[in-house]
């Protein structure tokens, strides 16, 4: 049954209300079921609310929920980042940048939601966000994290899953599932680049869906919002309170991405790095962008992780978006190893269940006639594929083994 419209009006004047610590817990009406193999999803949430209620600052990350031990009467909690490409930083966030995302969430595109689906482990912030809006909306909230795709997608539907939050790489596992999960009405996906062949299998996993894609990071939150009749090659266009600004365009049109939104982060409470700069209420994380004149926004790569091979510019971003396009792809990850005469070396690992090693060698060629000159590739299957529990690449392990001859020359 979906929620009656006298109980939407009291969730809206709930989050309309002034947004401080004690309007920041869970919906009476809301249910965290925990359908992980070790059950410890349930633990870490609550938690986080209790640390909350203390009146402490908890740190939600690869260890799980901690408390930083820090007195604080405004709601104000830690993240860490996804790890990447590097350890991990812990940001500073507060209760009042959530809740305003999460009233705008709900008013354009879940208010007849009553379950929420999440495929992340909670020490990752997207997933984690999920969880928290699910709980202050007073949804339901099944996470099923660790469990196999087919397991996932059952567990989906016999819990009437309707909104789904996920990264591109856990919904092309979802979609190996061969299921039809015909109840949900609205996905999530962020953390990544979402091709359209990706969308198109997740509009087969969920044909009564209206499937979304979201820009942002840990430090920023929503950007960007895409819907369906937005550019494919594109972010979307941004989400509502947000600005954005392209600084510094080079000759190919090509700038540094500066945002100002009420949902950014307050600054790093462990960690730094030289890319994330703040300029009169105005914030880069040294993400590379274009805007076109319908506001759409289009992505170039992290500057961190660009490269040079023979003089020639390299963004790893739009290499693996070409792979992970490609049926027999799963994930992907690009990345470099320097080379004294070139600059560097170009690096490419697969996650593929694809047995036929021909078809991937096809299908790297294919990536030098387009000018991308890999090196060296390595594929992985899903089961033993490197991935940080934010569902990314885990970087720092593939180069670890660069040296292994595991990794077939081209």
């Amino acid at each position: 049954m979906r929620k009656a419209v006298s109980d939407l009006h009291d969730r809206l004047f709930y989050l309309e209300r002034p947004l401080a610590l004690d309007h920041f817990k869970p919906h009476p009406d809301a249910e965290f079921i925990d359908l992980s193999p070790n059950g410890c999803q349930a633990t870490l949430l609550d938690r986080f609310w209790t640390i909350i209620g203390a009146g402490q600052e908890p740190i939600i990350g690869q260890n799980g929920i901690t408390s930083a031990d820090i007195q604080t009467d405004r709601g104000v909690f830690q993240c860490e980042t996804g790890g990447t490409s590097g350890k991990p930083k812990r940001i500073c966030r507060t209760a009042e940048s959530w809740l305003a995302s999460i009233r705008v969430i709900f008013e354009k595109y879940t208010n007849s939601s009553e379950c929420y689906g999440i495929l992340g482990d909670l020490g990752h912030s997207l997933a984690f966000y999920a969880a928290v809006e699910a709980q202050i909306i007073g949804n339901r909230c099944v996470s099923v994290v660790g469990r196999s795709p087919r397991e996932q997608a059952q567990e989906f539907a016999s819990a009437g899953v309707d909104v789904i939050y996920a990264t591109p790489t856990q919904m092309r596992m979802l979609s190996k599932s061969h299921r039809v999960l015909e109840n949900v009405q609205v996905v999530f996906i962020g953390g990544g680049r979402l091709e359209p062949e990706t969308r198109t299998q997740v509009q087969s996993l969920a044909p009564n869906a209206q499937i979304l894609q979201f820009y942002g990071a840990a430090e920023t939150s929503f950007i960007t919002l895409a819907e369906p009749y937005h550019d494919a090659a594109s972010v979307g266009v941004a989400f509502p309170g947000v600005e954005i600004d392209i600084r510094n365009i080079n000759s190919d049109g090509i700038g540094e991405v500066w945002v100002k939104s009420p949902f950014v982060f307050s600054g790093y409470a462990q960690g730094h790095t030289p890319d994330t700069q703040w300029q009169d209420g105005w914030l880069t994380i040294g993400e590379l962008g274009k805007i076109d004149d319908a506001g759409q926004l289009f992505l170039s790569g992290r500057k961190s992780r660009v490269f040079t091979v023979a003089d020639k510019t390299i963004y790893p971003e739009d290499i693996e978006q070409y792979l992970n396009a490609q049926t027999e792809v799963i994930a992907s990850a690009v990345f470099s190893v320097d080379d004294p005469l070139r600059g560097a070396r170009i690096y490419v690992a697969l996650c593929s269940d694809q047995t036929d090693g021909d078809r991937l060698l096809r299908m790297l060629g294919e990536l030098k006639e387009r000018g991308v000159m890999v090196d060296r590739f390595r594929a992985y299957g899903s089961d033993d594929w490197p991935m940080l529990i934010s569902g990314k690449p885990n970087f720092q392990t593939l180069r670890a083994t660069a040296t292994e001859d595991a990794w077939q020359k081209l």
